[in-house]
């Protein structure tokens, strides 16, 4: 998916969930849609120019609940973000750099008696090539 088509799921997304359109979430679509791969909210902030900290948080929550992005802890549990993809993967992070790598996963996420939409989160850590070449 391009960057122009990306931006506007994410905001028809929103158009279908009943939440309205502004200039911040427009503005923060555009920033995510841009970026290949994990983010961090420090990354968007940075980028976001004349968009305070809190509306840059505020944005991301409504993207995590609308599954527009879901999150990827750090190994130190700081939430990264991610597009929310049509593929299943899981993640793999560097314990050195913190390069964060996806892993595909051929599991397809199954209802469970008695619950509703499930999630689940699981990240691999190891050392990326490069920094297992420094031992």
């Amino acid at each position: 998916m391009n960057t122009i088509t990306q931006t506007q799921w994410m905001l028809d997304t929103l158009k279908d969930q009943g939440q309205k359109i502004t200039a911040p979430r427009t503005a923060i679509a555009a920033l995510i849609a841009k970026r290949a791969g994990v983010f961090s909210p420090n990354e968007i902030i940075e980028e976001a120019s004349g968009i305070d900290r809190v509306t840059v948080y505020r944005v991301l929550d409504l993207f995590e609940l609308l599954d527009i992005i879901h999150p990827v802890l750090t190994q130190h549990g700081e939430k990264h973000y991610e597009v929310h993809g049509e593929k299943h993967h899981h993640h793999v992070v560097c314990t050195g750099c913190e390069k964060t790598s996806c892993i595909d996963c051929e599991v397809t996420r199954k209802r469970i008696k008695g619950f509703g939409d499930i999630h689940h989160s699981v990240v691999f850590t190891g050392l990326c090539d490069q920094c297992i070449s420094f031992i």
